[in-house]
């Protein structure tokens, strides 16, 4: 009888512990989810300044060399070349994601 009464007690104690860490661990993955959606805002807040401030750069060079065909003919060349670039770029990290995936 008093084995068994022992058991209770621990396994009462170890499930205690278990809810205790389950329970701070959801803590600390809502405080990164939280972290990380800020940092998302700030990020996009950032890309809306920065494209902001392209928009008025561009303008300026327009406005700058009269709107000729040529300067627009760069700026469209530059914009594509940069679209290239990103595609690339997220091409090669998926590869580089799906190697270390294989690695583990």
């Amino acid at each position: 009888m008093a084995a068994e009464e022992d058991k209770r007690r621990r396994n009462t104690a170890a499930s205690a512990r278990f809810r205790i860490k389950k329970k701070q661990r959801e803590q600390a993955l809502e405080k990164h989810s939280k972290e990380m959606s800020e940092k998302v805002v700030a990020l996009e807040g950032r890309i809306q300044q920065l494209e902001t401030e392209n928009k008025w750069l561009k303008g300026m060079i327009l406005e700058k060399n009269g709107g000729t065909e040529q300067v627009k003919a760069l700026l469209e060349r530059g914009l594509n070349a940069r679209d290239a670039s990103d595609e690339t770029k997220a091409k090669d990290a998926k590869a580089k994601a799906n190697s270390e995936r294989k690695d583990e």
